[in-house]
């Protein structure tokens, strides 16, 4: 029973690392870091008038609240998708999302997560080195 269940676990959490790695997660936080930085340089600076400092703020900041939530929608994507991949477990009769769930929440499943992400993304650069 418990192979089953870490066979489907991992199964799960190697399909989310696929969405996670398709999803522009890294240029939506580049996005942030950008306009955080612009908004310090932009505190910071002694050239700029305060009028116009509060209009490049609030522009940053009307940028940063974008970002935030385009960045918290893909969060709650790629956790619907895996709530979903749990529930699809009911297709199999001694598998069932709560046993998944609890099973995830220990540390062999935490463990059990680092090891399919991080296999998706070394054969993820395996492909690319062969394929060149």
């Amino acid at each position: 029973m418990k192979i089953v269940i870490i066979s489907y676990l991992y199964a799960v959490f190697f399909i989310l690392a696929i969405l996670a790695d398709r999803l522009p997660f890294l240029s939506i936080i580049n996005n942030i870091s950008r306009l955080s930085k612009g908004s310090v340089h932009t505190i910071r600076s002694d050239a700029i008038e305060d009028s116009e400092k509060q209009r490049i703020l609030l522009t940053n900041s009307f940028g940063l609240f974008k970002q935030s939530l385009k960045l918290t929608g893909l969060i709650l994507l790629v956790s619907v998708c895996g709530f979903l991949l749990l529930l699809l477990s009911r297709v199999f009769k001694h598998l069932s999302y709560r046993v998944l769930f609890d099973y995830m929440m220990t540390t062999y499943g935490l463990l059990l997560a680092f090891i399919s992400f991080f296999s998706y993304f070394l054969l993820k650069r395996l492909y690319v080195k062969v394929r060149l």
